[in-house]
């Protein structure tokens, strides 16, 4: 008998894009008004659930030498995922009483994190102009939600509550073709050209 090529690891893209999917959808609901806020400590289940794949599909990436899926799979799932959870939890149920913890740092976090997304933005672009549009637009939600706690302008919650249900979709687009060009072994759906060569 013939030695046996060992397996290599698939592609976590799919895997993990399809949680940040879950995660944004259902972030976006909150955030536009379209559930009620009495929804938001369920969030942390989700957010708890949805850092596992980023985690672990972070770390195939690694393994596969896929260092933008794999920096941003391990960002998102520890800083914005597992952080949001923990501040969450803080905020909801650690507080001695309601209010006791004001959610001022929360304004420096997203802010510095759309900057860092727009680093992640440009690296997309090499592999297609939908992709950097795609991550352009969660990060400017987070710049959004930045201000929010920055400056007193409404309607800022809602508008990056839009954009991130926005972002959610195309999570999903890109997680199908990443799936449908794996399994078939051809591109299926259509991704667009890179802006950078």
């Amino acid at each position: 008998m013939g030695q046996e090529q060992g397996q290599a690891w698939a592609n976590p893209g799919a895997w993990v894009l399809f949680s940040v999917g879950v995660l944004c959808a259902c972030l976006g609901f909150i955030l536009t008004g379209l559930v009620p806020e009495t929804t938001v400590p369920l969030m942390i289940g989700v957010l708890l659930a949805c850092a596992l794949p980023q985690l672990l599909g972070g770390l195939i990436a690694f393994k596969r030498g896929e260092i933008l899926l794999a920096t941003i799979a391990g960002s998102f799932g520890t800083v914005v995922t597992l952080g949001a959870a923990f501040t969450m939890y803080i905020m909801v149920f650690a507080a001695p009483e309601p209010g006791a913890f004001t959610p001022d740092l929360l304004g420096p976090f997203w802010i510095t994190l759309a900057i860092i997304t727009g680093v992640f933005a440009i690296c997309f672009g090499r592999m297609s102009w939908f992709m950097m549009l795609g991550v352009f637009c969660v990060g400017v939600a987070f710049l959004l939600l930045g201000l929010s706690y920055v400056v007193d302008m409404p309607g800022l919650t809602d508008i990056a509550g839009w954009l991130v249900l926005l972002f959610a979709a195309w999570c999903v687009y890109i997680s199908a073709a990443i799936l449908f060009g794996e399994h078939f072994q051809r591109p299926v759906l259509p991704i667009g050209s890179p802006v950078f060569k």
